[in-house]
């Protein structure tokens, strides 16, 4: 089992070097040279696909606000039993 720890961590690491030039390559101009004639903006499908996540993460949002007004609600609200039997300093 060690063995096959090792040896993944060197694969590992062969990898990340067979990769590291093609990430300082790629950039913009590389990816206009390789045939894109530059649309000048995005394409009606990305667009779409960008609205459509943007709609699923906005829907998120509605219940997390839902939760987190009732936990800032419920952290600094009186309970009712405080309120009934007053402060420890009265009952004295």
């Amino acid at each position: 089992m060690k063995n096959l720890i090792a040896r993944t961590k060197v694969l590992r690491g062969k990898i990340s070097l067979m990769l590291a030039p093609l990430l300082l390559v790629a950039g913009t101009a590389f990816a206009e040279t390789a045939g894109n004639t530059g649309s000048g903006g995005m394409s009606p499908l990305m667009l779409g696909f960008l609205v459509f996540f943007g709609v699923i993460v906005m829907l998120q949002l509605i219940p997390a606000v839902v939760i987190f007004g009732s936990l800032i609600s419920a952290v600094f609200k009186r309970s009712k039993k405080a309120t009934e039997t007053g402060t420890i300093k009265e009952q004295a």
